[in-house]
């Protein structure tokens, strides 16, 4: 075993440490480092006895909850590979996921089983086990915990294996397995605990899902560093500002239109936030007037950008407090890469490096990139070039290193901190009899930063409303990824010489489309499980 250089060891050292002290609180229940530890343990005993060992896939379907850490540490004890699923999908989306994965096992929160389908169900048989409350007390993955001991199995595990396997779409709206090794973790969690301020006393309030980089790294991130994690099912601005003030939260994560929600928030500025000194955010720069406000709610907080991907455990660039520069055009960087991540523009025809102020490609290389996609080969080697990750973001530096994003290779829409790929939601769109061309773009929206928005051509005879185009679209997707907006136009969508959509000439076009509802729809479609 590689000491200290594997997941599991994180619980391991610190419950030597500091065994009472808190390690994780959800609300409803805490558990200390030494508890933490003990279930894990017990966990780890349970899975081993129904023959799950290195490298198979245990899959976890929940809402944040502590028991994702107990499966998670419980997984690398094993040296097994855990698979946060996206509960947010619709029931296909998580059927391919799992297919894909393959998983040996599947923990499932039981008011999430109807997202499997009693087909997957069936194949798992007594290896799916459930979490939250269900009838069948032997599936509950508490009963297991309770009847195994609670022994470290102290599996050999190397620094190269998988630990966690994240899925993300991209481009052909396909999701893949992002493969990440212990080795990228702990390539750099030291500094970028650093850099963050996790520090041993921290009190990190975590509300994003486990399925994202943040909703499984922070946490781990926080107990790597000794201190507590605030667990939330989901972000609420009211229950972040009494926390702040209930729990002493230190440090967290938001992206500039959830920050916004907290501005906007009365009861902010009747709660103590005064605990809180450090607020990372991301998915976009930040408005200098949400900067303003942000500042007047919490003097003592200091604000960060981030930027990064899930290929490459989460972080690329950092704009710390110190070079903000309010009132220029700093305002728009995401900062200059970590001390251990190499960037550089290139030109994505030739893979050559561009000069500073010409807008590129964006490629990193660090020791956190991704041992590739899962079972996708072809794909990895398009990803990645002797080490160089192919982010698809397009951007500039200037003379001093600060990136700058000036437009997105993919297209992707960030609407409330989640990725939406507009090729996803077109294949959805064209599956649609009545539709014959179709294009997803994002527009701006106030509350979550971009709206989707989908501009269709129906057929000819076809009568088709945009509610209609709507609901077909959450039949098949998860509610944030459906558009909120649609336009249904007569005319053939703008396409360049080679017969591409002009999505960037839509977004001109219909920069401030809006219709009656269309605030109420969004809202809906990013409201928490709805699916």
């Amino acid at each position: 075993m590689d000491a200290g250089n594997v997941l599991a060891d994180i619980i391991r050292d610190r419950t030597q440490q500091h065994p009472d002290r808190i390690a994780i609180t959800d609300g409803v229940r805490s558990v200390t480092y030494a508890e933490l530890d003990d279930l894990s343990n017990r966990g780890a005993q349970a899975l081993a006895a129904k023959g799950i060992g290195r490298g198979d896939r245990v899959a976890f379907l929940s809402m944040n909850r502590i028991e994702f850490l107990e499966v998670m540490f419980a997984a690398a004890k094993l040296g097994a590979v855990t698979v946060p699923i996206n509960w947010r999908l619709a029931p296909a989306e998580v059927t391919a996921v799992l297919a894909d994965a393959a998983p040996q096992a599947l923990i499932v929160e039981t008011d999430l089983m109807h997202l499997v389908g009693a087909e997957r169900l069936d194949e798992l048989g007594d290896m799916v086990l459930t979490v939250g409350e269900d009838a069948d007390d032997h599936r509950r993955w508490a009963t297991q915990l309770a009847a195994a001991q609670a022994i470290d199995p102290v599996t050999a595990v190397s620094s190269g294996d998988v630990m966690l396997q994240l899925y993300t779409s991209g481009t052909t709206g396909t999701p893949k397995g992002v493969m990440l090794m212990h080795r990228n973790l702990f390539s750099m969690i030291d500094r970028l605990a650093e850099a963050w301020h996790f520090e041993p006393d921290c009190v990190v309030y975590v509300p994003y899902p486990s399925f994202h980089a943040v909703g499984s790294f922070w946490p781990v991130i926080t107990l790597f560093s000794g201190g507590r994690v605030v667990l939330r099912r989901s972000f609420d601005p009211v229950d972040f500002v009494r926390s702040v003030e209930a729990e002493g939260v230190t440090l967290t994560m938001m992206v500039p239109a959830v920050l916004n929600m907290v501005l906007s928030e009365p009861e902010a500025q009747q709660r103590d936030l005064s605990s809180l000194g450090h607020v990372v955010y991301g998915a976009a720069p930040i408005s200098q007037s949400v900067l303003n406000t942000a500042i007047e709610l919490m003097p003592g907080c200091a604000f960060h950008h981030a930027y990064g991907l899930t290929e490459c455990n989460g972080t690329v660039t950092t704009m710390q407090w110190d070079d903000h520069r309010p009132g220029t055009e700093r305002m728009k960087s995401c900062g200059r890469p970590l001390a251990w991540v190499e960037m550089k523009i290139v030109d994505p025809a030739t893979g050559d490096e561009v000069p500073a102020g010409t807008v590129g490609e964006v490629w990193t290389r660090s020791p956190s990139v991704m041992k590739g996609y899962y079972n996708l080969p072809e794909a990895t080697a398009e990803a990645i070039t002797d080490g160089w990750l192919h982010t698809g973001d397009a951007g500039h530096v200037d003379d001093e290193g600060f990136l700058y994003l000036t437009d997105r290779v993919k297209d992707m829409i960030i609407s409330g901190g989640e990725n939406i790929y507009p090729a996803e939601v077109e294949n959805v769109l064209f599956a649609h009899p009545d539709i014959r061309e179709a294009a997803v773009v994002g527009v701006p929206d106030d509350r979550w930063g971009e709206a989707v928005l989908a501009v269709v051509v129906t057929a000819a005879g076809a009568a088709l409303s945009s509610q209609e185009v709507i609901d077909h679209c959450r039949e098949h997707l998860g509610r944030y990824k459906c558009p909120s907006l649609v336009v249904i136009r007569q005319e053939p969508l703008p396409l360049n010489p080679t017969g591409k959509v002009l999505r960037r000439e839509l977004r001109r076009i219909y920069l401030n489309v809006s219709h009656a509802g269309a605030s109420a729809a969004h809202s809906a479609n990013q409201q928490d499980g709805d699916d």
